[in-house]
């Protein structure tokens, strides 16, 4: 019976009904939307990432540094060994999950000239295989089809004071615990196209077979980049990938994927989901704030009725039920308009092609040049809950202390 009339009550004052869903609708469509372009914008910035620098699951030596941003001096290298290197390679090639895989070696160094030196992350990759691995790069590494150019940062060039077209000298430590310096021209600059390009500020880009000789190696990498097909599981696809190394080779490399070997990425994305809490939790406090002006509002106006419902024995706890039954429902209908609205925009920027970037303060909102918004059925539900909750914990308050009042008082209209 109390769910009757509650339904019966929501729709008897249209102005009050409308205000207070509409006033719901607008909150959940922000909350869906904004929950879509935070999963969007992580995404992205993850996308970024191993587009232009790590690829998505990489095969390196166990005692190598996990992330990829720290990387040890050339005398303490770590590789794989280079009678295993093309066996693995194949291997890795022919599996139905990858799209490409890529060797390097990747070292950190000194570069500049007699007079000035500055610490760089040198990668020597194959530029062709790369290419496939990390397709942010393929765009700028023509260059390094000559063995002696190199792509360097627009940050190093400034730091080192030698521009595009003049030369460099790359100073390292070799494994064997000996020095080498190797003369590079600077080709061009090593610049990602996307957000990421900070990350690139201390990085060198060289042919990989130079970077051999460079370190007195014969053959032999830091460790196999791997690219997976689209629509492929990263957890499904190590178990496979590493299914192809034998018993021995398994004792001293490891695969892992990119939230494993890049944990600046996962900072950032901690970054990413803080600022859209704040944005979501925004939203919800001024819809709080509007839903008890209105219930306190209601309230007031229906003092006469409240009165008469307790003059004939309604309990405090039955109204109380009843004024939370009656503003669940029009959270229910507010929450449901404001969802399939936020849905039907976001599968429009979806099909659209996401949200393009034109500046580089658009690739800070949305991480990269093009931001697909995720739609995560999860945290929608989360969010619905979390609207119901709150709301009817600020209803309560009010209900409370209405179902406190005397009847009488009530029905004389006094307060």
């Amino acid at each position: 019976m109390i769910f009757r009339l509650a339904f019966r009550n929501v729709f008897r004052n249209r102005g009050r009904f409308l205000l207070s869903t509409f006033v719901v609708a607008i909150a959940s469509l922000l909350l869906v939307y904004a929950t879509g372009q935070i999963g969007g914008v992580k995404q992205a910035l993850v996308r970024g990432v191993t587009d232009t620098l790590t690829g998505q699951v990489q095969i390196k030596p166990k005692a190598a540094p996990r992330d990829f941003f720290e990387y040890p001096s050339a005398r303490r290298l770590n590789l794989i060994k280079a009678p295993d290197l093309d066996r693995i390679l194949a291997k890795v090639r022919a599996l139905d999950v990858v799209e490409a895989a890529s060797e390097r070696v990747r070292f950190g160094a000194l570069i500049g000239n007699e007079e000035r030196s500055t610490p760089a992350l040198i990668m020597g990759i194959d530029p062709v295989s790369e290419a496939g691995v990390t397709p942010d790069l393929g765009t700028i590494l023509s260059p390094l089809s000559n063995p002696s150019a190199a792509l360097v940062s627009e940050y190093l060039t400034k730091k080192s004071g030698i521009p595009i077209g003049k030369e460099i000298l790359v100073f390292a430590d070799t494994p064997n615990d000996s020095f080498s310096a190797r003369p590079y021209t600077i080709a061009a600059y090593a610049k990602s196209p996307v957000l990421i390009d900070e990350f690139m500020n201390g990085t060198v880009l060289v042919d990989i077979a130079s970077a051999r000789k460079l370190l007195s190696l014969d053959g032999g990498a830091t460790e196999i980049a791997i690219r997976l097909k689209p629509g492929q599981e990263v957890d499904d696809a190590v178990s496979k990938i590493d299914a192809v190394l034998d018993q021995g080779e398994k004792q001293y490399l490891g695969v892992y994927p990119y939230t494993e070997v890049a944990k600046s990425v996962k900072n950032i994305g901690n970054i990413a989901t803080g600022m859209g809490a704040i944005q979501v939790g925004a939203v919800m406090f001024v819809m709080l704030i509007i839903v008890l002006v209105i219930t306190k509002m209601g309230l007031y106006e229906r003092q006469a009725e409240i009165g008469t419902l307790m003059s004939i024995g309604m309990t405090r706890g039955r109204l109380m039920t009843l004024f939370i039954s009656e503003v669940f429902i029009k959270i229910l209908i507010g929450y449901g308009a404001g969802f399939s609205l936020a849905m039907f925009m976001l599968l429009g920027v979806r099909h659209s092609g996401g949200i393009k970037s034109a500046t580089q303060i658009e690739q800070y909102m949305y991480g990269g040049k093009i931001m697909m918004p995720v739609i995560d059925f999860k945290n929608i539900l989360i969010g619905f809950f979390v609207v119901i909750a709150a709301a009817l914990l600020t209803t309560l308050v009010s209900c409370w202390k209405a179902g406190g009042e005397d009847a009488v008082v009530l029905l004389s209209g006094k307060k």
